[in-house]
């Protein structure tokens, strides 16, 4: 008698085709994958992994978001007190992550940090730029 491996995750819903690929047998009662054989089990479990993790390209824009000031204005955490893994990140959360970098960069610009002047915010709202704008634009009605 064979023994039957089995995987029971949510998550196989991103890999069915390479479930089947493996020689996995859906069962919808226990709604589990099972196999036969112990070395499509592990290559199945393989690609789940794979699946579930976050792409090169989406760790290395987070490591650049990181790096940057955006992961420190878009998720509220400091990286110098408190390290981000990236290991231990799943496709799901670095999404999240990856959105809210590119929100914060849309209204910051795509370095939030360097862009911004130290010391501005305690001088208070600076309405000089205004008041210029607003006298060039009555001499040219007046002309």
């Amino acid at each position: 008698m064979s023994d039957l491996h089995m995987i029971k995750d949510e998550r196989t819903i991103y890999c069915r085709t390479a479930m089947k690929a493996h020689g996995g047998q859906w069962n919808p009662v226990t709604t589990e994958w099972m196999f036969n054989n112990a070395n499509d089990h592990a290559n199945a479990l393989c690609e789940l992994y794979r699946v579930t993790r976050p792409s090169i390209a989406m760790r290395e824009t987070l490591q650049v978001m990181i790096s940057d000031g955006t992961g420190a204005l878009a998720w509220g955490f400091d990286p110098a007190e408190q390290p981000m893994s990236l290991d231990e990140l799943d496709r799901a959360e670095a999404s999240r992550l990856l959105a809210a970098g590119y929100a914060v960069r849309r209204v910051l610009g795509v370095h939030p940090l360097d862009d911004a002047e130290p010391g501005s915010e305690d001088d208070g709202f600076n309405a000089s730029t205004f008041e210029s704008r607003g006298r060039a634009s009555r001499r040219r009605s007046a002309a």
